[in-house]
């Protein structure tokens, strides 16, 4: 370290010349715009948030389609054969048969139901609906 008597009084800075002079004018021109306008963005960046959603939807659909070729083949015969309406009535609802649906039936519930009706109303009611004479007696 230096002893204080070789230490002077006069101020080690200065200040460069024309410096007062010249400060507004660069402070002037520092404000006035003079710094370079950004780029505008382009076309692809503003979309590029829009593609990458694009994208993803593209590739889910993708895979999703492509998993299922493969689980569930197209080629693969279907197991419940096409049936009309008269073949489905033939098989399925001509198998069950009268008593089977009477047994089903609770017996005292089906006679508070039906009001008593007499035979000779109930002949009567078939003869209106054209049922045969001979087939009214079998069944009485």
């Amino acid at each position: 370290m230096k002893d204080l008597k070789e230490i002077t009084d006069k101020s080690p800075f200065k200040v460069p010349e024309n410096y007062f002079e010249e400060v507004n004018r660069k402070i002037i021109l520092s404000t006035t715009g003079a710094e370079p306008m950004p780029k505008p963005e382009g076309l692809f960046r503003r979309l590029k948030p829009f593609l990458a959603v694009a994208a993803s939807v593209a590739l889910l659909i993708l895979l999703s389609y492509t998993a299922l070729n493969i689980f569930l083949p197209a080629d693969k015969p279907s197991e419940m054969p096409e049936l009309s309406f008269q073949e489905f009535f033939d098989s399925y609802l001509n198998d069950f048969d009268i008593l089977t649906l009477e047994e089903g039936t609770d017996p005292l519930a089906y006679n508070e139901k039906v009001p008593d009706v007499s035979d000779a109303e109930i002949i009567d009611y078939l003869i209106l609906e054209d049922v045969d004479l001979n087939d009214i007696y079998e069944i009485l």
